[in-house]
């Protein structure tokens, strides 16, 4: 297969200073002598559906990304914000792992500056969430990688746009509204140094029973094929709390899939791992990782972190 090898990334869902020491424990894991896990997540500011003006789970740059906003509000430029606290983090664990490091990004150019100078080129892997599918930001995020080397990330949004069941099999014929969203957010991004990728995390609709968000793994596959970029699978996201006991498996499953006689469909992994003050009840342990990784490590090779990030 011309891409056996697969990157993962594993993280909590937000960082803190209470769950750093379980990323170390992540960036130790190794298969058949060389270390398995590629990258983390290092998410400070979370995504939500309401506000919570306390910044109660909003992550930990809550407050900076608040105080940024004014500045810039009050005529101030990039130069003039403040770093966001995990900036600070990711830069430590980058500089004593080189993991490649993930993150969720809603404003560019309020958040971004924070890591500029601290990642270089191949290191970070900025990603749009899914209730944001515009793509002047992706746009922004894109103008970012480009001045700093970087990858981008593309989640795919929360809707489908069609039957769920006829939308997802092998014989549909046309385009779903999330696949024209998802790969025009790729148009978006245009041409940069490092990876495009794609980030499948399910899709919200009736229908989906017990996941949080349904996969629909042939949805993805026409979106790889149409627009060349690469393919991770977010089984946090889609498995949710309510099937957290089949992630391992079902993320085994999804890196055995193919888009083709000589492709594996997905080409990485982001997954949400330990403790968290956000999202706990969907991460599955460290142990758990240990797991996958072994199960993974017969059939797929395992991209070991390295200054350049993924390739």
């Amino acid at each position: 297969m011309k891409n056996s090898t697969i990157t993962i990334i594993a993280g909590p869902c937000s960082v803190d200073e209470q769950n750093i020491h379980e990323i170390h424990q992540i960036a130790d894991i190794e298969t058949k002598g060389a270390r398995a896990i590629a990258g983390t997540r290092i998410v400070g500011l979370k995504s939500r559906t309401g506000l919570d003006s306390t910044g109660a789970g909003m992550g930990m740059d809550f407050e900076a990304y608040q105080k940024n906003s004014d500045i810039i509000m009050q005529g101030g430029g990039i130069r003039d914000l403040i770093t966001a606290p995990s900036a600070y983090i990711a830069q430590e664990i980058y500089q004593k792992t080189h993991l490649l490091i993930a993150t969720e990004v809603m404003n560019p150019l309020v958040q971004l500056p924070s890591f500029e100078g601290i990642l270089g080129k191949g290191a970070f892997l900025p990603w749009n969430p899914s209730v944001n599918q515009l793509g002047w930001h992706v746009s922004q995020t894109a103008d970012f990688a480009r001045r700093n080397g970087w990858h981008v990330g593309i989640k795919n949004g929360k809707w489908l746009g069609d039957h769920l069941e006829l939308a997802n099999s092998e014989v549909y014929q046309g385009k779903t509204t999330m696949e024209k969203t998802w790969a025009g957010l790729v148009d978006f991004v245009g041409i940069i140094e490092h990876d495009i990728i794609l980030i499948h995390r399910g899709v919200d609709v009736p229908g989906k029973g017990n996941f949080r968000n349904i996969v629909v793994h042939n949805v993805a596959k026409r979106v790889k094929q149409a627009s060349g970029a690469k393919l991770y699978f977010d089984p946090s996201h889609s498995y949710g709390p309510k099937l957290q006991s089949h992630i391992v498996d079902a993320t085994v499953e999804a890196m055995k899939m193919k888009s083709s006689n000589n492709e594996y469909l997905y080409d990485g992994v982001l997954v949400e791992v330990g403790t968290s003050t956000t999202d706990t009840e969907q991460h599955i342990t460290v142990k758990e990782l240990e797991s996958m990784v072994k199960q993974l490590s017969m059939f797929r090779i395992l991209q070991e972190p390295r200054d350049s990030g993924t390739q």
